[in-house]
């Protein structure tokens, strides 16, 4: 691991601050755990009304091509984004408008979240890479020695700091956590259209960019260029616990708004929506490299199912990737505190922090979790076919804000965020066991299920409530297909217009080839196809109903493969309800290009 830099003291300057801010000397590791008191955690939100309390705002159109997607820690918006006829970037947000965010329809937040404002938004330049002579080697969390933890724990400490002397300061502890929070709730507004980084093909740049930024922070903070985020590595049995080093009240990498599922080795749920899995802890790792190789193999072998569709501005359709889906929500379930239980200050919990997206940037733990989330486009890459990265020019060119280590913003864009290694880091070498983990187990014994005897799916859908398991027959566009016609189109079930309450904790599952009696706690069957899941967020500025809609798209010419009804005409659908309130419109099989 790198050392610390020797020097005594670190002089940082930013537009922000009014002085010098002084940092001390790095103490020895056991020092860090000996002594300080964990800051008061705070509530942070998005959904925005202006200070007269309406949620009307009166903004102009913008090309999605090069939309400005917000300028870190910044939310609120109106007359925003004026009309860009052409690829030009268009101009951020109208700061002036920032005003109370809300938690929900009915609580606000106790304070503002919004960010400073730079002197003048129409000078801030497009981001360059500095030199460097060594990349930042990001490793796995759970093989950190003493020395890291304390480093890490000291940059921390440091940010939060920042909250107590400069309290507007970007590179804060809070500043940086509202940067998440400034994308959850409906905080942008475009002629009444949401701005969103969340369940489409921003996903990924937005957090990768994310994580930059943060990351050299922290090192700036501790003199230590070479400073790289830990990634939480539960893709790995060894990593499928809480991080200890986050779990040590009194240390800046502390949060007291979790969960008591993480404490005692407890094995992490991929799949968590909220309530606990009756099975044993082996179950629960095979589970979860299950999903791993569902969500990245089987279900990802195109570009657009692993990053999330086309974002169109405002879209009431979410079509998030599968990653995003699953691990990346179930992991914010697990680690948050559980809805409707009472936090630490006496308030009812709303799944804070880390089970909610204006919250979850106020947990440490979040950004070693999305370190493993960018970690697994590299390795989605590494697997070959058609993994690779989108050549959409409108995914190319989508742009965003944040500012960088020493307090200056910066626009960058999605193109310059495709390799890491010339953003300066790259990710400790770690066995991926999902790769391999393919389910053979069936439970149908090789037996298929009389589509004769289940209803067709024109007979059950649309479906006005998922409330018990439910199965049905669906006719295929085409059977005993070639390797040349298999590798030429992908064949996809989809489920459209999936409505569920975006206030909730959702998931169903989704098997081939059972009835409505399978075991949905055991995943390693050939036969499980996928799953969806989301976590509670606003869709758009004054939303009081509260409904979300999202489509499903899972790959099936491997699964159909697998259990023997690639010749088949028909196959059977199992749905399994697992949380929330869902309808679905309508379900279809098509045949895709990647």
């Amino acid at each position: 691991m790198a050392s610390l830099c020797n020097s005594s003291s670190t002089t940082l300057k930013t537009p922000f601050t009014s002085s010098s801010t002084s940092l001390s000397s790095t103490p020895k590791p056991s020092q860090l755990f000996l002594h300080g008191k964990r800051n008061k955690t705070f509530k942070v939100s998005c959904k925005v009304t202006n200070n007269n309390g309406d949620q009307n705002v009166e903004t102009n159109s913008v090309d999605r091509r090069n939309v400005l997607l917000g300028l870190g820690g910044l939310y609120g918006v109106a007359n925003a984004i004026p009309l860009a006829a052409s690829a030009t970037p268009a101009p951020p947000p109208d700061l002036s408008s920032c005003s109370k965010a809300k938690i929900n329809e009915t609580t606000e937040v106790p304070y503002s979240c919004c960010a400073p404002t730079p002197k003048d938004m129409k000078k801030v330049p497009y981001y360059k890479f500095p030199s460097m002579t060594k990349l930042r080697i990001r490793p796995p969390a759970h093989a950190l020695d003493e020395a890291y933890i304390a480093k890490y724990n000291l940059a921390i400490s440091r940010m939060k700091d920042l909250d107590k002397t400069q309290p507007t300061n970007p590179i804060g502890f809070k500043q940086q956590a509202n940067i998440h929070c400034a994308y959850c709730n409906g905080a942008y507004a475009i002629d009444g259209k949401v701005l969103q980084v969340h369940n489409s093909w921003l996903f990924f740049p937005f957090h990768r960019w994310y994580l930059y930024f943060y990351e050299r922070i922290l090192g700036s903070l501790i003199n230590d260029p070479t400073f790289a985020l830990p990634y939480w590595n539960w893709d790995h049995p060894k990593g499928m616990r809480f991080p200890p080093m986050f779990d040590i009240p009194g240390t800046a990498l502390y949060d007291e708004r979790r969960g008591e599922q993480i404490h005692n080795g407890t094995i992490i749920d991929l799949g968590s929506f909220g309530d606990q899995v009756q099975t044993t802890q082996l179950q629960l790792m095979t589970n979860n490299l299950t999903l791993m190789y569902r969500q990245l193999v089987t279900n990802a072998p195109c570009p657009l199912m692993f990053f999330g569709g086309p974002y169109t501005l405002g879209s009431d359709v979410e079509s998030p990737g599968t990653v995003e889906v699953i691990p990346h929500s179930p992991v914010h379930i697990w680690a948050g505190t559980r809805r409707g239980s009472i936090l630490p200050d006496g308030k009812t919990s709303n799944g804070e922090d880390m089970g909610h997206f204006y919250s979850a940037g106020l947990d440490p733990v979040f950004y070693c979790h999305h370190s493993n989330v960018d970690r697994m486009w590299k390795e989605w890459k590494a697997i070959g076919g058609k993994r690779t990265d989108i050549q959409n020019k409108d995914w190319l060119n989508s742009e965003f804000f944040f500012y960088d280590e020493s307090g200056n913003p910066f626009k960058v864009k999605v193109r310059d965020c495709l390799d890491t290694k010339k953003m300066g880091y790259d990710y400790e070498p770690m066995p991926t066991p999902w790769r391999n983990f393919k389910p053979k187990t069936k439970a149908s014994a090789g037996k298929k299920v009389n589509t004769s005897s289940i209803p067709p799916v024109s007979q059950v859908f649309p479906l006005a409530k998922l409330d018990k398991a439910i199965s049905f027959s669906i006719n295929r566009p085409a059977s005993s297909r070639t390797q040349q016609e298999k590798n030429a189109q992908e064949e996809m079930l989809t489920f459209n217009e999936i409505k569920y309450d975006n206030r909730d904790y959702t998931r169903f599952d989704v098997f081939l080839n059972v009835d409505n009696n399978v075991n949905a706690n055991e995943l390693d069957k050939a036969e499980f196809a996928g799953s969806y899941t989301s976590l509670p967020h606003v869709h758009r500025v004054g939303d009081t109903n509260h409904t979300a809609t999202a489509t499903l798209r899972l790959a099936i010419t491997e699964l159909l493969e697998d259990i023997g009804l690639e010749d088949d005409e028909t196959i059977a659908v199992t749905l399994v309800p697992k949380k929330g309130d869902i309808s679905i419109g309508g379900v279809e099989i098509k045949l895709a290009d990647c």
